[in-house]
């Protein structure tokens, strides 16, 4: 419901086609907050990995509603699911 794979579609969140190296906060015509739009990030595991564990203290401010992901297998598991699907 918040979040689809392919590259034009914005729901609740924006979309994660081609998110791996994408500046957070600069997909076109989704209003990010200005917390994810001056965090300075740009998305690879490193980056998803922290944010997707706890995005409030990653990134004070933003608006994603999610408590982040808490096992470490489905931390990876997700990384990797993105990681493979997001760039087709």
């Amino acid at each position: 419901a918040c979040h689809v794979l392919d590259k034009t579609t914005n729901r609740v969140g924006p979309h994660l086609g081609g998110v791996f190296g994408r500046k957070a906060g600069s997909v076109e015509g989704f209003s990010y907050s200005d917390a994810m739009k001056n965090s300075g990030i740009t998305w690879d595991e490193e980056s998803l990995e922290k944010y997707l564990k706890d995005p409030k203290a990653t990134v004070p401010g933003n608006k994603m509603a999610f408590a982040g992901v808490k096992k470490e297998e489905d931390l990876k598991n997700l990384i990797a699911y993105l990681k493979e699907e997001s760039n087709k």
